[in-house]
Protein backbone atom coordinates (compact mmCIF):
# COMPACT_ATOMS: atom_id res chain seq x y z
CA UNK A 1 0.00 0.00 0.00
CA UNK A 2 2.74 2.19 1.02
CA UNK A 3 4.41 1.34 -2.14
CA UNK A 4 1.41 2.39 -3.98
CA UNK A 5 1.17 5.77 -2.52
CA UNK A 6 4.32 6.74 -3.16
CA UNK A 7 4.19 6.06 -6.92
CA UNK A 8 0.98 8.33 -7.16
CA UNK A 9 3.18 11.31 -5.13
CA UNK A 10 6.13 10.72 -7.37
CA UNK A 11 3.82 10.84 -10.91
CA UNK A 12 2.10 13.71 -9.29
CA UNK A 13 5.43 15.42 -8.65
CA UNK A 14 7.09 15.10 -12.37
CA UNK A 15 3.66 15.95 -13.77
CA UNK A 16 3.54 19.78 -12.07
CA UNK A 17 6.06 21.03 -14.55
CA UNK A 18 4.08 19.29 -17.50
CA UNK A 19 0.42 20.98 -16.56
CA UNK A 20 2.36 24.41 -15.98
CA UNK A 21 3.50 24.52 -19.28
CA UNK A 22 0.13 23.27 -20.77
CA UNK A 23 -1.86 25.65 -18.90
CA UNK A 24 0.15 28.96 -18.94
CA UNK A 25 -1.23 31.68 -20.34
CA UNK A 26 -0.40 32.24 -23.90
CA UNK A 27 0.14 35.63 -23.95
CA UNK A 28 2.69 35.42 -21.16
CA UNK A 29 4.78 33.11 -23.30
CA UNK A 30 4.69 35.92 -26.36
CA UNK A 31 5.73 38.53 -24.07
CA UNK A 32 8.93 37.19 -21.77
CA UNK A 33 10.00 35.86 -25.50
CA UNK A 34 9.82 38.96 -27.13
CA UNK A 35 11.90 40.67 -24.06
CA UNK A 36 14.52 38.00 -24.54
CA UNK A 37 14.92 38.38 -27.95
CA UNK A 38 14.89 42.86 -27.64
CA UNK A 39 17.97 42.20 -24.73
CA UNK A 40 19.80 39.82 -27.02
CA UNK A 41 19.51 41.94 -30.28
CA UNK A 42 20.01 45.19 -28.77
CA UNK A 43 23.22 44.60 -26.63
CA UNK A 44 25.31 47.27 -24.98
CA UNK A 45 28.53 47.05 -26.69
CA UNK A 46 31.60 47.32 -24.49
CA UNK A 47 34.08 50.87 -24.93
CA UNK A 48 36.73 48.78 -26.57
CA UNK A 49 33.54 47.28 -29.50
CA UNK A 50 32.25 51.15 -29.85
CA UNK A 51 35.62 52.72 -30.34
CA UNK A 52 36.40 49.67 -33.05
CA UNK A 53 33.17 49.92 -34.71
CA UNK A 54 33.08 53.99 -35.05
CA UNK A 55 36.93 53.99 -36.02
CA UNK A 56 36.74 51.42 -38.28
CA UNK A 57 35.17 50.79 -42.07
CA UNK A 58 36.57 47.73 -43.08
CA UNK A 59 35.97 43.71 -42.18
CA UNK A 60 36.21 40.36 -43.21
CA UNK A 61 32.87 38.87 -43.28
CA UNK A 62 32.69 34.73 -43.16
CA UNK A 63 29.31 33.07 -44.42
CA UNK A 64 28.50 29.14 -44.03
CA UNK A 65 26.29 27.03 -46.26
CA UNK A 66 26.48 23.39 -44.85
CA UNK A 67 29.83 22.14 -46.53
CA UNK A 68 30.38 25.48 -48.33
CA UNK A 69 32.05 28.24 -46.65
CA UNK A 70 32.56 31.73 -48.08
CA UNK A 71 35.06 34.65 -46.99
CA UNK A 72 34.33 38.33 -48.06
CA UNK A 73 36.26 41.96 -47.51
CA UNK A 74 33.18 44.23 -46.52
CA UNK A 75 33.21 47.93 -46.25
CA UNK A 76 30.17 48.85 -42.84
CA UNK A 77 29.04 50.98 -41.10
CA UNK A 78 28.61 51.09 -37.05
CA UNK A 79 25.18 52.57 -36.00
CA UNK A 80 22.86 53.13 -33.15
CA UNK A 81 19.18 52.73 -34.07
CA UNK A 82 16.45 54.20 -32.29
CA UNK A 83 14.65 51.34 -33.44
CA UNK A 84 17.45 48.00 -33.90
CA UNK A 85 20.04 49.05 -30.86
CA UNK A 86 23.21 48.38 -31.73
CA UNK A 87 23.66 47.69 -36.03
CA UNK A 88 26.00 46.89 -38.36
CA UNK A 89 25.27 47.88 -42.05
CA UNK A 90 26.92 46.32 -44.97
CA UNK A 91 25.83 46.12 -48.32
CA UNK A 92 26.20 43.38 -51.27
CA UNK A 93 25.55 42.67 -54.84
CA UNK A 94 22.31 40.53 -54.89
CA UNK A 95 24.08 38.49 -57.47
CA UNK A 96 26.70 36.95 -55.62
CA UNK A 97 27.76 33.96 -53.59
CA UNK A 98 27.44 35.49 -50.48
CA UNK A 99 23.70 36.71 -50.74
CA UNK A 100 22.69 33.62 -51.92
CA UNK A 101 24.50 31.67 -48.83
CA UNK A 102 22.51 34.18 -46.86
CA UNK A 103 19.44 33.42 -48.46
CA UNK A 104 19.74 30.13 -46.97
CA UNK A 105 21.90 30.42 -43.42
CA UNK A 106 21.67 34.22 -41.99
CA UNK A 107 24.19 33.14 -39.24
CA UNK A 108 27.72 35.61 -39.86
CA UNK A 109 31.13 36.41 -38.62
CA UNK A 110 32.79 39.65 -38.90
CA UNK A 111 36.60 39.92 -37.95
CA UNK A 112 38.02 43.79 -37.18
CA UNK A 113 41.19 45.26 -36.80
CA UNK A 114 42.79 48.08 -36.08
CA UNK A 115 46.37 46.75 -36.11
CA UNK A 116 49.28 49.18 -38.09
CA UNK A 117 50.35 48.11 -41.39
CA UNK A 118 53.73 47.71 -39.56
CA UNK A 119 52.70 46.79 -35.87
CA UNK A 120 54.62 48.65 -33.24
CA UNK A 121 53.96 45.95 -30.81
CA UNK A 122 52.23 48.82 -28.56
CA UNK A 123 49.68 47.28 -26.42
CA UNK A 124 45.83 48.36 -26.86
CA UNK A 125 45.61 47.53 -30.63
CA UNK A 126 43.08 44.80 -31.12
CA UNK A 127 41.54 42.57 -33.29
CA UNK A 128 37.58 41.38 -32.37
CA UNK A 129 35.33 38.93 -34.05
CA UNK A 130 31.85 39.28 -34.01
CA UNK A 131 29.09 36.71 -34.24
CA UNK A 132 25.33 37.53 -35.07
CA UNK A 133 22.67 37.02 -37.36
CA UNK A 134 22.49 39.17 -40.82
CA UNK A 135 19.05 40.53 -41.95
CA UNK A 136 18.64 41.69 -45.79
CA UNK A 137 16.71 44.52 -45.42
CA UNK A 138 13.52 44.40 -47.05
CA UNK A 139 11.62 47.09 -46.27
CA UNK A 140 12.60 50.28 -48.59
CA UNK A 141 12.37 53.04 -45.91
CA UNK A 142 14.97 51.22 -43.69
CA UNK A 143 17.10 50.13 -46.35
CA UNK A 144 16.92 53.82 -47.63
CA UNK A 145 18.01 55.61 -44.37
CA UNK A 146 20.63 52.36 -43.90
CA UNK A 147 21.92 52.85 -47.37
CA UNK A 148 22.36 56.86 -46.95
CA UNK A 149 24.30 56.56 -43.84
CA UNK A 150 26.16 53.75 -45.15
CA UNK A 151 27.89 55.97 -48.07
CA UNK A 152 27.85 58.43 -45.60
CA UNK A 153 30.61 56.93 -43.61
CA UNK A 154 32.21 55.20 -47.10
CA UNK A 155 31.72 58.42 -49.49
CA UNK A 156 34.48 56.82 -51.99
CA UNK A 157 32.67 53.80 -52.55
CA UNK A 158 29.77 54.21 -53.62
CA UNK A 159 29.65 51.53 -56.47
CA UNK A 160 29.74 49.07 -53.77
CA UNK A 161 26.58 51.01 -51.67
CA UNK A 162 24.11 52.44 -54.46
CA UNK A 163 22.11 51.07 -57.26
CA UNK A 164 18.78 48.47 -57.94
CA UNK A 165 20.46 45.47 -57.38
CA UNK A 166 22.74 46.29 -53.90
CA UNK A 167 21.18 44.46 -50.95
CA UNK A 168 21.43 46.28 -47.75
CA UNK A 169 22.67 43.82 -44.83
CA UNK A 170 21.89 44.79 -41.28
CA UNK A 171 23.97 42.38 -38.55
CA UNK A 172 22.83 42.19 -35.27
CA UNK A 173 25.50 41.09 -32.86
CA UNK A 174 25.27 38.72 -30.50
CA UNK A 175 28.58 38.32 -29.49
CA UNK A 176 32.21 39.04 -29.87
CA UNK A 177 35.92 37.67 -29.46
CA UNK A 178 38.41 40.78 -28.42
CA UNK A 179 41.92 39.82 -28.90
CA UNK A 180 45.11 42.74 -28.18
CA UNK A 181 48.88 42.44 -29.76
CA UNK A 182 49.79 40.70 -27.12
CA UNK A 183 47.10 37.58 -27.84
CA UNK A 184 44.92 38.52 -24.80
CA UNK A 185 41.36 37.25 -25.14
CA UNK A 186 38.50 38.61 -23.96
CA UNK A 187 35.02 37.65 -24.62
CA UNK A 188 31.63 39.48 -24.68
CA UNK A 189 28.01 37.97 -25.26
CA UNK A 190 24.83 39.80 -25.24
CA UNK A 191 22.53 37.57 -22.96
CA UNK A 192 19.07 37.44 -21.86
CA UNK A 193 18.50 40.06 -19.56
CA UNK A 194 15.84 40.54 -16.23
CA UNK A 195 13.00 42.71 -17.76
CA UNK A 196 10.31 43.69 -15.10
Amino acid sequence: MANKHSGLIVAGVFSIPILYHLLKPKSSTKKIQKNQLASFYRPPFPPVIREMLAKSRLAYMSTVDGDSSHLSLMRFTYLKDEIDGEVVILSTQRATKKYDMLLKQNGVALLIHDFPEFGDGNEGVHSITLNGRCNIVEDKEKADKYRAAHLEHNPDYPQFIVGDDIAILCIFVSSARICNINDRVERWSAGPQEHD
